[in-house]
């Protein structure tokens, strides 16, 4: 038996099928141009360009999103690959916020949309609790971005260039209020050493004039109008933010000297 479609349904199956073709001849495209990347470009970050591809249509940016994780920054893509020292930071550093403030919306690799572009914090913060709607499609619904931007990445490029470009783009662009905290953990083969003293309380940490040569260390913006304060990190110290949660030098330490 055949059914006929007739009038807006055939208009919205032909458009329907259309769109599924769009979204497959994409992903087609990037799965290509990842695998001919060079090795040294799958690491951490990778970044394949869509300039070709129009991405104004929701639905085509929600299946790219759906499939990779990866953020969109004008018509290009950044795939990231967090290992299992960054992703345990990620829920040390939830779990600390959520404990600090309840109220608080705290969610990792959230997508949130500025102008045309889909970032996804590492962690972020946001003081008041998303819609619904923005939680289930941030994308249609315009999750905004959060109040307290934290960004780990491994001391090296692209890692390194990729979270801190993102927040100078933001800064430059948007001039919007976030407080942004850069956490740069060591690209490593051995742990960082041992806490000497974990009997001792945490004491505040001293800024250093300039960014640490080697990580682990912190870079700390308060708002669109501050310069950057840079914190060496080291054991029993911690960074009070601006607002009130307390970061805990040892937390990140802990992970990244486990044998």
């Amino acid at each position: 038996m055949s059914i006929k479609l007739e009038g807006s349904e055939t208009s919205t199956v032909t458009r329907e099928t259309r769109q599924t073709s769009q979204i497959n001849m994409i992903f087609a495209y990037i799965d290509k141009s990842l695998e001919s990347l060079m090795p040294e470009e799958k690491e951490d970050v990778s970044k394949v360009s869509l300039s070709t591809y129009e991405l104004d249509n929701i639905n085509i940016r929600e299946a790219i999103h759906e499939r990779y994780d990866t953020e969109i920054i004008g018509k290009d893509l950044f795939i990231k690959y967090d290992g299992g020292h960054k992703t345990k930071i990620h829920y040390k550093l939830t779990n600390s916020a959520e404990m600090h403030n309840s109220a608080w919306d705290v969610n990792i690799d959230m997508i949130c949309v500025m102008g045309g572009n889909n970032f996804r914090p590492d962690v972020g913060i946001w003081f008041r609790t998303l819609t619904f709607a923005q939680n289930s499609r941030p994308i249609a619904n315009s999750c905004p971005p959060p109040n307290v931007w934290i960004e780990v990445f491994y001391n090296r490029d692209p890692d390194r260039s990729h979270a801190l470009s993102k927040i100078d783009l933001i800064r430059r662009q948007y001039l919007t209020d976030i407080e942004y905290v850069g956490i740069a953990i060591p690209y490593a083969v051995n742990p960082f050493h041992q806490n000497p003293n974990p009997w001792i309380v945490t004491t505040p940490a001293t800024p250093t004039p300039e960014i640490p040569a080697r990580a682990p260390y912190i870079i700390h913006l308060w708002d669109v109008n501050s310069t950057p304060v840079y914190y060496r990190m080291d054991w029993n110290e911690h960074l009070v933010l601006r607002c009130g949660l307390t970061i805990n030098f040892t937390i990140v330490l802990d992970i990244i000297s486990r044998p």
